[in-house]
């Protein structure tokens, strides 16, 4: 076997793995498991189209992003599916111009004791 051979045969383990743990709610791992693939440049489609569901589901656009990139990049599929990751990344895109920008909240004004209560202690 050579090296990319057993590269990809351990993507394949390290992908099962993930949607094993993502099918008993174990999510934050299988995320990890499917990031893996995702950094080894796995050339199927598994991971990269369970990460793209699951960041849509969570609403995390620049994600979906990403891995429809890395998808487009490195994924040996038919023109079909990469037009998918293509509309995938397009609607992302789309998410993140219209998602409002968070506003900073003005400073609180000081009670100058260091205290929310200004210093008179419990009761005042």
């Amino acid at each position: 076997m050579t090296a990319p051979e057993s590269d990809n045969v351990a993507l394949v383990k390290v992908y099962l793995r993930a949607q094993n743990l993502e099918q008993i709610g174990r999510l934050e791992e299988a995320i990890e498991l499917y990031e893996q693939g995702v950094a080894g440049r796995f050339d199927s489609t598994g991971p990269y189209d369970r990460l793209i569901a699951i960041y849509s589901d969570q609403g995390r656009h620049g994600e979906v992003v990403r891995v429809a990139e890395e998808a487009i990049a490195n994924v040996h599929t038919h023109s079909e599916k990469k037009a998918w990751y293509e509309r995938m990344r397009g609607a992302a895109k789309k998410a993140m111009a219209k998602a409002p920008r968070a506003v900073p909240k003005p400073p609180r004004p000081s009670t100058g004791s260091g205290t929310p209560d200004g210093g008179r202690g419990f009761g005042g």
